[in-house]
């Protein structure tokens, strides 16, 4: 049967249309949002200046998290998903709580980048509410989607490339007015001038990570297209690498242009401090024309949020821990219309709590989306050397795409993210939760930890007694592994058969 999903193959396949270009450039729209272009403020707010350093050391470690993915993408290309990594390496449960809670981080994502497009649309047209603005970007995302994999490859790619022009067009006019090319030069003086390059500590670093950390996930997504790429084993490590390159060389660059152009404190304070940045160099024209590229951030986010998490429950469905019909395709567009209709329900739904409970369910809506995707990229970095533990030297001596500076990248990813989880407990200040007090930030972690927990109780009381259907997917699965490789086991790799790679 086919494993892409040609005419002929299988009923419930996807189908490969996904080439490289279309893979960067989803990941890079599901990545440059309201997280950075919007949200920044937050994280300078935290750590004025020094966010800075928060920036580079959240670009290291997806740099190396996408290192961690790509090995185990190559190794096993025949799964959309890396759920299915940490289901190979620890277990059905937490494959399943891997899956499940990186579905959640896109919905309530989705959600949230819904909101801020409507808000942004909002001030400029009070007379549309706000909730009709996300209504009609979930709408058309979702219609978008169900159209096909390879339009909405194009139209991400359209949008994509409007953000990453806009976001150089912002470096270049940033650098010639600190250089004073054609502007009255502020020079650097901003990094250190108002209470030093640390005002709030060296721990604010820390503090900051996690926020900085949001503005850098989505590049993980190219993961979940695996299953709809043309050529996998070439493409998805080059995609995740170029794409985690890119960003993280934008937004270094990014922040480091915009602390010198605006003090940190009106930064800090600013809902997009990029825009308030354009707006001191006295350029209105591009003042109006960014406010707009803010709002088509968010709709892009949208987009590739609805496409990443319908893949995710698409998959999460086939492995029998939910009804078989979230699992099934289109016969003709060769898409999961159910999963894409259910999703972008949740969408709206996460939408309208966030826009009419701001206060509360806005925190319970971010926290969810915040722990998830680090959750994801936690398991990701753990599944890597489990992975090469599970498969022997010889595995991982006929490895095609290996992992650089193996052990110390999974390490350093792990750490990392473990320690912007734990540090949102040494936030100045605490958050109430249902009445209880809890320290600094740490609200993301506590909800996340008892979302983790209830899903948990789910697949072991229910899911696991309940659906069975799981059990032939991974028969077939494993199947469709060794025709790939030419024999059994799962640490061995090669290339799809010819026909799979010649898609259109």
């Amino acid at each position: 049967m086919a494993i892409g999903g040609q005419a002929g193959g299988g009923q419930n396949d996807l189908r490969r249309a996904l080439r490289m270009r279309h893979l960067i450039m989803l990941s890079v729209g599901g990545t440059i949002a309201s997280g950075f272009l919007l949200f920044s403020g937050f994280a300078i707010s935290i750590a004025g200046p020094a966010v800075i350093i928060s920036y580079v050391v959240a670009g290291i470690v997806s740099v190396a998290v996408m290192a961690c993915l790509a090995e185990l993408a190559v190794a096993k290309p025949v799964s959309g998903s890396f759920a299915t990594y940490a289901r190979d390496t620890m277990g059905p449960l937490p494959g399943f709580l891997t899956g499940w809670n990186y579905w959640l981080a896109w919905v309530m994502g989705a959600a949230t980048e819904s909101v801020a497009a409507g808000t942004y649309l909002h001030s400029f047209y009070p007379s549309i509410p706000i909730w009709v603005t996300a209504f009609i970007i979930t709408a058309v995302e979702m219609i978008i989607n169900l159209v096909g994999v390879l339009f909405m490859g194009e139209y991400e790619f359209a949008l994509s490339t409007i953000k990453l022009v806009a976001l150089g067009v912002f470096i270049v006019l940033g650098v010639l007015a600190i250089l004073g090319i054609g502007f009255n030069s502020p020079g650097v003086s901003a990094y250190t001038s108002n209470g030093g390059f640390f005002p709030k500590g060296g721990g604010a670093v820390v503090a900051a990570l996690l926020t900085v950390f949001f503005a850098y996930v989505g590049i993980e997504l190219v993961g979940v297209a695996a299953e709809e790429s043309v050529d996998p084993e070439r493409d998805i490590p080059a995609a995740l690498m170029r794409t985690a390159w890119i960003v993280a060389g934008l937004f270094v660059v990014s922040i480091l242009v915009l602390m010198a152009l605006l003090p940190w404190a009106k930064a800090g304070s600013s809902s997009s401090p990029l825009v308030d940045a354009l707006r001191s160099l006295n350029i209105p024209g591009m003042v109006a024309i960014f406010n707009w590229i803010v709002i088509i951030a968010s709709v892009s986010s949208v987009d590739g949020g609805i496409y990443t998490a319908s893949r995710m429950l698409y998959t999460q469905a086939r492995e029998g821990h939910f009804s078989p019909a979230l699992a099934r395709t289109n016969d003709t567009r060769q898409v999961p219309t159910l999963a894409i209709a259910v999703t972008s329900s949740c969408v709206f739904i996460g939408a309208i709590l966030a826009y009419v409970y701001p206060a509360s369910a806005y925190i319970f809506v971010a926290s969810l989306s915040s722990f998830g995707f680090l959750f994801a990229w936690l398991m990701i970095s753990l599944s890597q050397p489990l992975y090469r533990r599970k498969i022997g030297p010889e595995g991982v001596a006929n490895l095609k795409w290996k992992t650089p500076f193996y052990p110390w990248t999974p390490i350093i990813a792990i750490v990392a993210v473990v320690g912007a989880l734990v540090g949102q407990f040494f936030i100045a200040g605490s958050q109430k939760v249902l009445g209880i007090s809890i320290a600094g930030g740490g609200s993301t972690v506590v909800i996340g930890v008892a979302w983790t927990i209830v899903w948990g109780a789910y697949y072991l009381l229910y899911a696991r007694k309940v659906y069975t259907h799981g059990d032939e997917w991974r028969l077939r699965e494993d199947a469709m592994a060794a025709s790939w490789i030419g024999g059994p086991g799962i640490g061995t790799t090669a290339s799809p058969p010819t026909s799979e790679r010649k898609q259109p």
